[in-house]
């Protein structure tokens, strides 16, 4: 099959938490494929089949696999009965993919491609059934980090890895932004797999040493409890897409203590913005920001994080070179860019042999990371 004749459609999901902007549902926006939404309005006729349809939710071994995701897979279903020479790609394959794979090899001649984003000791504990794996053409990571583990489940010469990426034409830095005088602002964003504990130590130790370093973070209501006796803070929940992109601007510092990370949506977008960053060094942040914006401490070294922001502080010429490194990082992970790799791992996956390639080697080279 070759570029020209495939028909693609992309399997589709908004996560909850993260900004219109952003996501890696935006590269449908670049590829212009045909997509197939999660179901917004349950009506009657939603609930009926549901109902009929529960057991295979209970079946499917996957914690983030529900209603919506069934009827995703039915849709799909539906259209792969419709031709051959398709390409369906599951945008978040840890969520919507279970049961499509199952017309591999008995209906018509369509390809299979998934792309998952969660570090491998999480997923699996969230993917706790894996037969379903293997039925895929191809998988798409978007940290090496995920390599080994996703070739163990599909074999060598089907995983691909093309990083994520970040529309550079909304964050962006700010036109004619100056350095704002004190309190120096630190700026925290998100939830998922953030390390709280070790970011509230480091500003209790800032806070006892006697500096006045603000810190506003953008994360849930119930994680105001981490921050307790600190000073200077700020919790915002609920920002509009504006003012984050505002806060972003606005910052002196993104810090970003975490847990563990493949890609992660806040620091494409602080990098983005021209915002230097303190993060944990873990591989896949490494990945994607690099030691000219960056600077990587331990995980769980509150001490570390702490020294490494004041340390910043005092070369504001080393903040601005990190801002102009940052942004020209992001740019190497425009959508526009990343977009062009798809098309090319899809390309290679339609005229997929077994033997032909060693598909995690694809791309590497050509994606900028």
């Amino acid at each position: 099959m070759s570029q020209g004749t495939l028909l693609i459609t992309h399997i589709s999901s908004r996560m909850k938490g993260h900004a219109g902007p952003s996501g890696y549902d935006r590269l449908s926006d670049f590829l212009g494929p045909r997509i197939i939404h999660p179901v917004g309005e349950w009506r009657l006729r939603h609930r009926v089949v549901y109902k009929l349809l529960r057991p295979l939710e209970r079946r499917a071994g996957l914690e983030w696999y529900h209603g919506r995701a069934i009827y995703g897979e039915i849709t799909a279903a539906c259209r792969w009965l419709g031709r051959d020479r398709q390409v369906f790609h599951f945008l978040y394959g840890e969520n919507s993919y279970r049961y499509l794979g199952w017309l591999k090899g008995r209906v018509r001649n369509n390809r299979l491609i998934a792309t998952f984003h969660t570090p491998p000791a999480r997923f699996r504990e969230v993917v706790r059934e894996t037969r379903h794996l293997p039925r895929l053409d191809a998988a798409v990571a978007v940290s090496r980090s995920q390599l080994p583990f996703l070739e163990e489940q599909l074999g060598p010469g089907r995983v691909f890895y093309v990083p994520h990426g970040i529309d550079v034409d909304y964050y962006r830095p700010a036109q004619g932004r100056q350095r704002r005088p004190d309190p120096w602002t630190c700026l925290f964003v998100g939830t998922h797999l953030r390390d709280f504990d070790t970011l509230a130590r480091a500003f209790r130790f800032l806070q006892e040493s006697g500096n006045d370093i603000r810190l506003v973070a953008v994360t849930s209501p119930v994680m105001r409890s981490h921050f307790k006796g600190i000073r200077q803070f700020e919790l915002l929940s609920g920002v509009s897409d504006e003012r984050l992109r505002g806060l972003y601007q606005d910052a002196d510092l993104l810090v970003l203590p975490m847990l563990s990370c493949t890609a992660n949506n806040s620091l494409l977008e602080a990098m983005a913005c021209g915002l230097p960053i303190v993060c944990t060094g873990l591989e896949g942040a490494r990945e994607y920001a690099n030691e000219a914006c960056a600077v990587f401490t331990p995980m769980g070294d509150a001490e570390a994080l702490a020294a490494s922001i004041l340390q910043l502080r005092a070369q504001p010429d080393s903040l601005e070179a990190m801002a102009t490194a940052a942004r020209l990082r992001a740019l190497e992970l425009d959508w526009r860019q990343v977009a062009a790799r798809m098309l090319e791992v899809y390309d290679v996956v339609a005229g997929f042999r077994g033997d032909r390639v060693h598909g995690s080697q694809v791309l590497q080279g050509r994606a900028g990371v």
